[in-house]
């Protein structure tokens, strides 16, 4: 099974999430592509089975800026011919009130409306993962399987 993890990061967070999430699918056989939202073209997601986005949420609630342009390249991808299953992980500062952790919630919205199919869950942390958070990433990662198995019968 292939899966893209791609992050949104500036303080590393995201980042870290998704080296967690790497190492997770890898220990469940996955075979993990690791990057960055911004050095990837959104109509590679197809050639996957799983697509993971780890992002944080940017000034007034909307994705990180560095982000944009992928975001934007969602809505005119087709994810639903296999169809692609997906996951959003987002990292956020309670300290922006209504605007905390918003944007997982965006990039699940432009997947969806891409045709794929949402794996598990959203899982949002406050800032930087820690030991705490390791039972919601195993999770995240058993329920992501799950559909794989489902949809594909591949796990």
């Amino acid at each position: 099974m292939k899966v893209l993890i791609l992050y949104a990061s500036i303080t590393g967070n995201a980042k870290g999430m998704a080296r967690i999430l790497t190492q997770f699918f890898k220990h469940v056989g996955a075979t993990v592509t690791t990057g960055t939202m911004q050095q990837t073209d959104a109509a590679t997601l197809a050639d996957y089975d799983a697509v993971i986005l780890a992002t944080y949420t940017w000034s007034g609630g909307t994705t990180p800026e560095e982000a944009e342009d992928f975001y934007a390249d969602l809505t005119a991808v087709d994810l639903s011919a296999r169809p692609v299953v997906f996951g959003v992980v987002g990292t956020g500062d309670p300290f922006y009130g209504d605007d905390y952790n918003t944007a997982p919630d965006l990039f699940t919205a432009a997947l969806r409306a891409s045709g794929a199919v949402r794996g598990a869950a959203t899982v949002k942390i406050e800032q930087n993962a820690t030991d705490a958070d390791m039972p919601a990433f195993a999770q995240f990662t058993k329920s992501v399987m799950a559909k794989l198995q489902e949809l594909h019968g591949q796990a």
